[in-house]
């Protein structure tokens, strides 16, 4: 304000820097004329010489007060420094609380604009709806629109200035001329606008008479500051005392707690490897259970292939012997998975494995036996065929004997047959030769019988060789079989002892795992009732140290409050000190322009003496012209220049020599 004010003073100065003449009226005036104006002049004279005399007082007081503020402004400034340091400390711990403050109102500026975002997301939504249906309904109600808003308008305008004006309950204003429509409406308007115009113009008058009277005060409150700046300094030198002891305290205690934190955390830190001691055993207890389940499934393998060996030996079983086989004494029943342990899973499958082992020892024997006895047939055959060859042979050469023996039988018949006929040949001749004819077809018969027997033993030794054959090929498939089927069964067996050696080694590693898992959940329980009974100690400590810290904390929010209370006074000193030192600059200035306003006062008052001359001396010549002034109508045609300017310097005059010291 004070800034406002001298640059105020400045801008009058600058203002006045071409001053507008007086000038004399050079016309001719009547003796009574000249000696009322030189009156004037003279009474205008002791006026300034009276105003030069006073601006020499405000100076001299000026320079006073100057010198005062000057040695205020010293203590100030020595104060001022202090403050600003205490001031600097202060603000050091609210600028870590207000980084904390800062992060979380970005988190919740974050929040805000997704919020808005969505906001805006349904206010354009809506806005689009909103914009159909208004283009829906624009042309219907623009008229109503236009006067609603003229009225929401008027009656908030009402409400604002309600406090200090009281209008009527029936609305706006009616007219009898325009009753309704806008017309109405606009009257109303008009009206009510011109009483809350006069209104302001009321309270405006009441403001700054208002404002005058606490300028007033405020100009009082300035001499109290001073009286209460001394006192001030007496007790912020106690305060600083007081904050440096508790400041000292604080930090002592500050310590404690950092030394019972360390302890703290040392404790969370065993308490934290005992957990992870305990995730680690958990971790091996888990692989464990991922090895025994894996184990499983290889177990549940090895018994579904022993019971597919059970199944393929017992098909060996059934083809070697003829007749149905009893299955009842290797019931498959004992091969099913059972949910149980693992241990009774692989007790199953040596169970299993074993009974394979005897249902295989079983189809051997059947197997031998069934070779024994194919092979005790094929001899038998082989027999067979060695006989029916011999009978084939013997019965040829019997056949070929009986052949010759008739065939010689026939030659004799033929060659001595004539000879002892005689005479009788010539009439006999047809009834050997039925007799030969009758022999011949005997020995065809025979021999054709004979045949038909050879061919039939000949099938019957073809059948019989392919019945070996088909034996030979049954008994190498079945060797075959029985061969893979014993790969099978040794790879089973090895497999299953590969099984018995894992799930040794597992147990051992279980139990070994298990007595390491009961030794820590035995240490964890230790260390866990020890931290336990630590973090209770601890925790009685740090209730203690809260309570402590509590206490203290109020002490610290006291002195704060002290320092804040210490901080506004301070800055009111310092608002105290720039109002004295802006007070002391418009002073400065406001003795540069007494001094410029006492220069242009003396030259104003040489023009004066050197115009009141010329004026006498001119006397004579505004008397000659005075009629022609008198006669000519100027002030009629408005160019009565001379007396205009005059005036006008006058004035401004005045108003140079009436504004206020500041």
């Amino acid at each position: 304000m004070a800034e406002e004010d001298a640059d105020a003073v400045l801008s009058d100065v600058d203002g006045d820097e071409d001053p507008v003449p007086i000038v004399l009226s050079a016309g001719k005036t009547s003796p009574m004329s000249s000696s009322s104006d030189d009156a004037a002049v003279n009474q205008r004279i002791r006026d300034l010489q009276a105003e030069l005399d006073r601006e020499r007082q405000a100076r001299k007081v000026a320079e006073d007060a100057h010198a005062d503020l000057q040695n205020t402004f010293a203590r100030l400034k020595v104060l001022a420094h202090e403050a600003i340091r205490k001031r600097d400390e202060a603000l050091r711990d609210k600028e870590e609380a207000a980084r904390s403050s800062e992060r979380a109102a970005v988190e919740l500026a974050e929040a805000a604009r997704f919020k808005e975002e969505i906001l805006k997301q349904k206010e354009e939504a809506t806005r689009q709806l909103d914009e159909a249906m208004r283009q829906k309904d624009a042309s219907r109600s623009e008229m109503e629109s236009a006067a609603q808003m003229m009225v929401t308008g008027i009656e908030k305008i009402s409400s604002k200035v309600g406090r200090f004006v009281n209008f009527p309950a029936g609305g706006l204003p009616r007219s009898q001329k325009y009753m309704t429509g806008l017309p109405s409406v606009a009257y109303g308007v008009i009206k009510r606008t011109n009483v809350i115009v006069e209104e302001l113009v009321r309270q405006v008058d009441s403001a700054e008479k208002d404002r005058n009277e606490a300028r007033e005060l405020v100009e009082q409150r300035n001499y109290e500051i001073a009286i209460e700046v001394s006192q001030l300094e007496a007790t912020i030198a106690g305060l600083r005392e007081e904050v440096s002891r508790k400041s000292s305290e604080i930090e002592d205690f500050e310590k404690s707690v950092g030394e019972k934190d360390g302890k703290i955390t040392e404790l969370a830190g065993e308490i934290t490897q005992l957990r992870l001691s305990g995730a680690e055993y958990e971790a091996k207890w888990k692989g464990l259970q991922e090895k025994l389940d894996s184990q499983r499934l290889v177990v549940m393998d090895l018994l579904k292939y022993i019971s597919r060996a059970h199944e393929q030996v017992s098909e060996i079983i059934e083809n070697a012997e003829s007749n149905e086989w009893d299955r009842s004494e290797f019931s498959e029943s004992q091969f099913m998975w059972k949910d149980m342990d693992m241990e009774e899973n692989l007790r199953t499958s040596l169970e299993g494995t074993v009974s394979v082992c005897e249902l295989a020892k079983v189809a051997a024997e059947k197997v031998r036996t069934c070779l024994e006895e194919k092979k005790q047939e094929v001899d038998c055959l082989s027999q067979k065929v060695a006989q029916l060859l011999a009978e084939k042979s013997h019965i040829g050469t019997l056949l070929r004997s009986a052949l010759s023996s008739k065939m010689s039988e026939v030659r004799k018949v033929a060659a001595n047959g004539p000879r002892e006929a005689g005479v009788d040949l010539r009439f006999d001749d047809y009834d050997k030769e039925d007799v030969s004819i009758g022999k011949e077809d005997e020995v065809y018969r025979l021999a054709g019988v004979l045949e038909d027997t050879v061919k039939t033993s000949q099938l019957e030794i073809i059948e019989l060789q392919h019945q070996v054959e088909a034996l030979r090929a049954e008994c190498s498939l079945l060797k075959t079989q029985l061969g893979a089927h014993a790969k099978e069964i040794g790879q089973q067996k090895h497999r299953i002892k590969e099984l018995e050696e894992k799930e040794h080694l597992a147990n051992e590693s279980v139990e070994g795992l298990m007595m390491d898992i009961a030794a820590a959940e035995e240490e964890i329980a230790r260390w866990k009732l020890a931290a336990e009974q630590e973090a209770a100690a601890g925790r009685a400590i740090e209730q203690e140290f809260v309570t402590q810290l509590s206490s203290l904390r109020q002490e610290l929010e006291d002195a704060k409050q002290a320092v804040s209370e210490l901080e506004s006074k301070l800055k009111f000193k310092e608002e105290t000190s720039m109002a004295a030192i802006a007070a002391r600059d418009a002073a400065e200035k406001s003795l540069r322009l007494a001094d410029m306003r006492s220069a242009r006062l003396r030259e104003r008052l040489e023009e004066l003496t050197q115009q009141l001359g010329e004026s006498e001396n001119v006397e004579e010549s505004r008397s000659q012209l005075r009629q022609r002034y008198i006669c000519w109508p100027w002030q009629w045609l408005g160019l009565n220049i001379v007396h205009h300017q005059v005036a006008t310097q006058e004035s401004s005059n005045e108003m140079e020599l009436s504004e206020p010291l500041i």
